[in-house]
């Protein structure tokens, strides 16, 4: 006797994953955001497993997020529906039955088995194809057992060019709209119709305010001509806010901003200020100090700006009042720095962090609207570098887990961002009142 189970569909995500024309191995669905497609692929993987299609493949971005997904999608429906299952959280299977679901994230590549799967889909495509090493020799053998095998790969579009000039194999899929093997489907986040389309609206506003060439792919699901990446701060134009000649002004308050690391403790320097009606944000110099040495970086500053420090502020990761550097007593890490730049209480400006997600948007947000933000290439070469590569996960958080890869070094970012978070807050709530 076949158990009834209650698992909803919106009319896309039925398209999407029980429509299948004859001949047709491969999907490709571009989307906006909030579109659906996670929750309909944990809804129907559920499904083929108790129908006895297996063993089906789940390809995501991190490892962290595959967590979350089954403690949020597949969790309730799978109790709600009283269906037994085993989650093996370490190996990050789920069974069902005699089935199998085997999840595997692109920041492990090593763990992508050169098993055969009966359906394979893979989720935030247009990040994790940006791969093709993994696509050619993992996914796409990995189709080769089963004469039927399936492969859904659906995400935003990150652009058609990958960073080394090659085009996006999720490109490459979703061009083949000609050839019947391939089923190619677009949506836009209006499509979701769980969702109230003033919802939609308000994202598309914020998105048009932040940068409006990203609107088109990222609520349309419209391939552009931009690099196939997440960048956390996808404003940033070097053309527009670096400049050789942004130095230190002897006459302007001194804002030092920290990030407390390890490997390395990193800060930045900056003054904000008016100049005949104009406001004006520069950042001119940075440092990095490796093995986390607070006396090192307490000497460096003061060697370099120590004339300068008796109207500074300081401001950084409040986090950091919780973390230990090679303290030399027990000390906070910002009561040893304000102790060794000889600096008062009021003089360290702490605000809560903001979510990874709210401070990306406040950096977009001043990146593209504050009337006068320049960074020095030459003198923040680290900083340039971390608002040009560092990559952001499906949630909005920093990927930060592999510090020997250059887009995860996030520190001088980090340190970016606490500049915003503290002292130009205010200024963006001002000025979005006035939009």
């Amino acid at each position: 006797m076949i158990k009834e189970i209650n698992l909803s569909y919106t009319r896309p995500q039925l398209d999407i994953f029980f429509d299948w024309p004859e001949g047709v191995r491969f999907k490709g669905v571009q989307k906006g955001r909030r579109f659906g497609a996670t929750k309909g692929a944990a809804n129907a993987f559920i499904e083929w497993a108790l129908e006895g299609i297996s063993p089906l493949l789940w390809g995501d971005t991190i490892a962290g997020n595959i967590d979350r997904y089954f403690e949020r999608y597949f969790l309730p429906e799978l109790k709600a529906n009283q269906i037994d299952f085993h989650w093996n959280s370490q190996s990050k299977q789920l069974k069902i039955g005699k089935c199998f679901i085997d999840f595997r994230s692109s920041d492990r590549p090593e763990n992508w088995e050169g098993f055969g799967y009966k359906i394979i889909f893979l989720n935030e495509a247009g990040i994790i194809l940006k791969d093709k090493y993994l696509y050619t020799n993992a996914v796409l053998p990995m189709l080769i057992d089963f004469p039927d095998s399936r492969l859904i790969a659906a995400g935003v579009p990150k652009g058609k060019i990958c960073k080394d000039g090659s085009e996006h194999p999720f490109y490459s899929i979703c061009k083949k709209k000609d050839d019947p093997a391939y089923l190619i489907h677009q949506y836009s986040s209006y499509d979701n119709p769980l969702l109230a389309e003033d919802d939609i609206k308000d994202l598309e506003k914020e998105i048009q305010a932040m940068n409006p060439s990203m609107v088109a792919q990222e609520i349309y699901g419209e391939f552009i001509d931009s690099d196939a990446e997440n960048p956390f701060a996808f404003a940033y134009d070097a053309k527009k806010h670096e400049h050789v000649l942004v130095q230190f002004d002897p006459k302007k308050q001194l804002i030092i901003s920290i990030d407390f690391n390890i490997n390395p403790f990193s800060v930045i320097f900056a003054q904000i200020y008016n100049i005949a009606g104009t406001d004006c944000c520069y950042i001119f110099d940075e440092m990095a100090i490796k093995n986390g040495s607070i006396p090192e970086m307490v000497d460096r500053i003061k060697l370099k700006y120590g004339k300068y420090l008796s109207g500074c502020f300081l401001t950084g990761d409040s986090m950091g009042k919780n973390r230990n550097i090679q303290e030399r007593d027990n000390a906070s890490n910002y009561e040893q720095l304000r102790r060794g730049l000889g600096l008062s209480q009021t003089q360290l400006k702490l605000p809560h962090n903001p979510t990874h997600d709210n401070s990306r948007a406040d950096v977009n947000y001043v990146l593209t609207h504050f009337p006068e933000i320049k960074i020095n290439p030459n003198t923040c070469p680290g900083l340039c570098r971390d608002l040009k590569v560092v990559q952001c996960d499906v949630f909005g958080g920093i990927v930060k887990r592999n510090r020997n890869d250059t887009s995860q070094l996030a520190d001088f970012c980090d340190c970016f961002r606490a500049l915003i978070n503290t002292f130009l807050r205010p200024w963006i709530d001002r000025d979005m009142k006035k939009r």
